[in-house]
């Protein structure tokens, strides 16, 4: 288990910089406790088209800065701590007060902890998922944990189905974020160590129950990185696993290292021929580009952090700063326990 984290009884986060577009998705950098290095992202977001009360997408940080360390994600790297069940649930307290009643009226409002940090390292997420449904008060509220599936972390994953039983039966959505069927290039895309694709196949299918959402594969998929459809046809159950495919977004590690989506390469068409042969033998497969302008909005894990803190100046106060359309390797690895 990751270092612990604080126990506060009350939380002000501290709002110190916004950007992004009404209709797409507003990521908010917040300070916690006061402390200039405490700086997390939330985000208050929609899925266009459609309007908030159909759908509703509120993205919080779960850590401090983020141990993995994968190479194309601006989370990464300067990890600090984790944050305690108050941190967490100040994040969507934030977001819920930004649309005052909306939550009541909103036909699916998604709790996602898929933003700073890996969840299934930090015991509290359990916490903050056992506390939504009161904080939220909204009966189409869904839980749902993107993970990259830690090693060493197995009885969190246990506790896991437990609260997805007791609190979201029918409501919660799993997903583990491969990005290769290659263990060489997991390894160099994850690097930290991790289940292998035949454990989350075991925990996966005992994971997802009847008529539930069933467990996301996902795989933003780089140029020069392994993807074998008929690795996933092998080792994954299609009753029980859906795939997604999604470009790898711009970021600024990702470009450092050279990294290149495959939507958007020579590979394209052979994406399409993966695609075809999952479909065949049974899978669900969303093709999931997204929408342009949240590039635009910098709406990757750990963007915005990084922006606020090239652009302010060290020694001046900070003031809230936005920018908002309203028109449309220091690395500390903590222990596996």
């Amino acid at each position: 288990m990751v270092a612990d984290a604080r126990e506060e009884t009350a939380i002000a986060p501290e709002v110190v910089f916004e950007r992004g577009m009404d209709d797409v998705a507003n990521v908010v950098v917040v300070r916690l406790n006061g402390d200039e290095r405490g700086l997390v992202e939330c985000v208050d977001g929609l899925d266009p088209p459609r309007p908030r009360g159909q759908k509703w997408v509120i993205n919080i940080s779960t850590q401090l800065g983020c141990p993995v360390g994968c190479p194309y994600c601006d989370a990464g790297g300067h990890f600090q701590r984790n944050l305690s069940a108050a941190e967490m649930l100040a994040q969507v307290q934030l977001i819920l007060d930004r649309h005052p009643g909306a939550a009541a009226e909103c036909a699916k409002l998604k709790v996602h902890f898929a933003r700073m940090g890996e969840p299934a390292l930090n015991d509290s997420t359990l916490e903050v998922l056992a506390a939504l449904p009161a904080l939220v008060g909204a009966p189409a509220l869904w839980g749902c944990v993107a993970t990259v599936a830690p090693r060493g972390r197995e009885k969190w994953f246990e506790r896991l189905i437990e609260h997805k039983e007791r609190f979201y039966r029918g409501r919660f959505q799993l997903q583990f974020s491969l990005n290769s069927t290659s263990s060489r290039d997991r390894a160099r895309l994850v690097p930290y160590p991790h289940w292998p694709l035949e454990t989350i196949a075991a925990y996966g299918a005992r994971f997802h129950g009847s008529g539930e959402r069933k467990v996301g594969l996902n795989f933003a998929l780089a140029r020069d990185v392994a993807f074998d459809p008929q690795v996933v046809i092998r080792l994954f159950d299609p009753a029980h696993f859906a795939v997604k495919l999604t470009p790898l977004n711009p970021t600024t590690r990702g470009a450092a290292a050279g990294f290149v989506t495959m939507l958007r390469s020579e590979r394209a068409a052979r994406l399409e021929e993966a695609t075809l042969a999952l479909r065949e033998s049974g899978f669900d497969v969303i093709l999931s580009v997204g929408d342009e302008r949240e590039n635009e909005v910098g709406s990757n894990c750990g963007q915005a952090v990084r922006f606020f803190e090239a652009t302010r100046a060290p020694s001046v106060e900070t003031n809230v700063l936005r920018e908002i359309d309203h028109g449309n390797q220091d690395r500390t690895q903590p222990p596996l326990g």
